[in-house]
């Protein structure tokens, strides 16, 4: 039996071993990498396999090539990275997907909630009560509906102070923007759907975690059941996940 294995380049190759030297923390983040000189000896590669593995990392966000300077290790989190993980997920296109994405949803907003709940500020309040002003003049279409909710829950993530919950938020962007724009074409009321965020608000006010938690989870059902209702998907299995 002959088993096929796929053939990498040399580039391939090398961004592998630079990636597997960084999650041995051989370099930690912040770190200067050895100079263009010292990585063509070790490796004993083309100058140009080597700028093409490097720009590969730095598209991903591992690295970041400072002219003049060198590259170095990343301090953050890589929101492209991520987001390339999710770009043949297509939950708009398979019922199937949809339900894992509310899911998904349901889990990290009601976490990132919960925590904002417990260290919320009085200038955190003011900023998501600003988010939750209806404006006719500024959301004039689904899409722009979509940002100002997304707005909302990117700021909540922010809000959490977890670099992780924000990234993985910030990686979901895309997905979570399709969706948002499917609900609001599901809907014929904008003003009150932006208004359903306002019990998660009062529940982060009150600084009342488990409610908080509770509310985010519900709300992102809600929002599922409008677009599977509108595009006839079924069976609605969002509506019936434990909260």
């Amino acid at each position: 039996m002959n088993i096929q294995i796929n053939k990498i380049t040399a580039t391939e190759a090398l961004v592998d071993s630079l990636k597997e030297r960084i999650i041995n923390c051989e370099f930690e983040p912040g770190d200067k990498l050895p100079s263009e000189q010292s990585f063509l000896k070790e490796y004993n590669v083309s100058r140009l396999t080597l700028r093409e593995a490097l720009a590969k990392l730095a598209a991903w966000g591992v690295i970041q090539v400072k002219h003049g300077k060198g590259a170095y290790i990343s301090e953050s989190l890589s929101i492209p990275a991520l987001d390339s993980v999710l770009i043949p997920m297509f939950p708009q296109k398979n019922s199937d997907r949809m339900n894992e994405l509310v899911e998904a949803r349901n889990m990290i907003e009601s976490e990132i909630t919960a925590k904002v709940a417990l260290k919320r500020t009085k200038k955190d309040i003011i900023k998501l009560e600003k988010l939750l002003k209806y404006d006719n003049q500024i959301i004039t279409s689904a899409e722009k509906f979509a940002e100002q909710d997304l707005a909302f829950h990117l700021t909540l993530s922010e809000m959490a102070g977890n670099d992780f919950f924000h990234a993985i938020y910030q990686a979901l962007h895309h997905q979570i923007h399709s969706f948002l724009v499917q609900y609001a074409k599901s809907i014929t009321d904008w003003k009150e759907a932006l208004e359903r965020h306002i019990p998660i608000l009062e529940a982060i006010i009150e600084q009342d975690e488990e409610k908080a938690r509770t509310i985010a989870r519900e709300h992102a059902r809600i929002c599922a059941s409008y677009i599977y209702q509108y595009n006839e998907m079924s069976p609605i299995e969002a509506t019936s996940m434990p909260s």
